[in-house]
């Protein structure tokens, strides 16, 4: 059987938007990755598989339908479509793959590599799951902004964890545990093979919910968070911080959130104020924003 692999190269914030129209006619999933010899902020090539028996013309013609659509809002290249035969698709979404520094001590590491970098600390991902690869802008920032605040010892809390990067990033960087929470099941297994694949499954704590299913956890720990982190959507941190998300952290703790466009920020520091936070920074990677927050 051949597979017909439908690729295109997109800015780093438009990579998941994209790979979430091309999951619905990829049942092996999508995978993301920066194109080879390329640095940090250069395209992100997103690639699909169909198998051949549902990638006729008419099925070609859908795909560029929905991609049209997308690219709408913001413009998009024409995608690319190429048959890979049986024996080599499941590789071929691998080849532009390479290890990812990011902030001052981390790398980012495809599972199937070996980090050659003895500098920094290996953070290793599959990056063919679209939940958080290091190569979304506001990702990055939430991992600079967790190494500058982390101290050895803390519990550190991801709300909306994803593949489980934020979390697992922590406790290479000295975290002493973590809980880490989705509503998306699929992410949740995500987490859980991104902490066994770096040997930290001991430390962290992965469950369904929100932060209604956060503050019991921490109730009964008879302790707030140090470091709180959410890279969600900008409406949802509105909702959260009305909602009691200060409680999860301690007195004299960061939260870290992001998921927020530059014209959002604003509104998310309104909320954060109203919720007795100030903001320490504002940092910035294009139209994305990430707010550093002390209680």
């Amino acid at each position: 059987m051949r597979w017909l692999e439908v690729s295109l190269a997109v800015s780093a914030e438009l990579a998941e938007a994209v790979a979430d129209v091309l999951a619905r006619f990829t049942p092996q999933g999508v995978a993301m990755s920066y194109e080879a010899g390329a640095g940090e902020g250069s395209p992100v090539e997103v690639r699909g598989y169909v198998p051949e028996a549902a990638a006729d013309a008419a099925a070609q013609q859908r795909i560029r339908e929905a991609l049209w659509h997308l690219g709408q809002i913001q413009s998009l290249p024409e995608p690319a479509f190429q048959w890979i035969e049986e024996e080599d698709w499941e590789e071929a979404w691998k080849v532009n793959y390479r290890p990812l520094p990011v902030g001052r001590r981390l790398i980012i590491v495809p599972a199937w590599l070996h980090s050659e970098d003895s500098e920094r600390i290996a953070l290793y991902l599959d990056p063919g799951m679209a939940f958080g690869t290091g190569a979304h802008p506001t990702t990055r920032l939430c991992l600079a902004a967790i190494e500058a605040a982390l101290q050895p010892g803390d519990l550190i809390v991801d709300i909306g964890c994803g593949s489980g990067i934020l979390s697992v990033a922590a406790l290479l960087l000295g975290a002493e545990q973590a809980l880490a929470c989705d509503i998306d099941k699929e992410a949740l297994a995500a987490t859980e093979r991104s902490a066994e694949r770096n040997g930290v499954q001991q430390a962290i704590e992965i469950f369904p919910g929100s932060l209604e299913q956060v503050l019991p956890r921490l109730r009964q720990r008879r302790r707030a968070a140090d470091v709180v982190v959410a890279n969600i959507l900008a409406p949802v941190l509105e909702t959260m911080l009305a909602s009691g998300l200060v409680d999860a952290v301690r007195d004299g703790g960061t939260l870290i959130l992001s998921g927020i466009l530059a014209e959002q920020s604003p509104g998310v520091q309104a909320a954060a104020s109203d919720a007795g936070l100030s903001l320490l920074v504002e940092e910035t990677d294009g139209e994305w924003r990430a707010l550093v927050l002390r209680k």
